[in-house]
This record gives C-alpha cells, structure tokens and sequence, in this order.
C-alpha cells in the first residue's frame, strides 16, 4: 500500500520535501504513519511531532483533507492513496 505524507511548516524543513511517499504492508493507522516517519527523520522530527508519547497539540494532522480529531484520531485507517499531512495550528494576534 501506498500513502503520500505532506509535511508542513518546521516539518517539511526536517523532511526536506514537500510530499513523500511511504509504502506499507497490511492495515495502517495514522499513528503507523507517525511512526514510520520518526524512524525514517529521527529526533529532529520527533521533537515536533510528539510531546511525551502522545502527539504534539501544536499540530493538526489530517487523512484527505480531514482533521484526524474528526475521525478516529491516531487510530483512524489509512488506505491506499490516501493523503497524510500534518500541519502547525495558525495562530493569529489580536490587532
């Protein structure tokens, strides 16, 4: 099974590229995804992804265009295709 991830912000600095690939056997969750891509970019990336064990709340992760909080959460099933991208939260000033 195919997915293409589009990392963004701070993100696709670490990862270099703004939509990569990742190939997977068997069913696949969100949280397969995540750690796939911290064992591919190590650390750097895990620093802004995670906040202990659980992920990080500065992020919005989305499967096809829809927020994964929406959904299942990390739980929720990644198909063939399907479009992983995670992004910063946009936080705006008062003015």
């Amino acid at each position: 099974m195919r997915i293409v991830f589009k990392p963004f912000g701070p993100l696709r600095a670490v990862c270099g590229s703004s939509e990569i690939p990742l190939e997977f056997d068997g069913n696949v969750t969100v949280g397969d995804v995540v750690r796939k891509l911290i064992d591919i970019y190590g650390h750097r990336l895990a620093e802004l992804i995670l906040s202990g064990n659980q992920l990080s709340g500065n992020l919005i992760v989305m499967v096809n265009k829809r927020d994964v909080n929406t959904l299942q959460g990390m739980e929720t099933v990644v198909r063939d295709g399907d479009e992983v991208a995670i992004l910063p939260h946009v936080q705006g000033g008062g003015g």
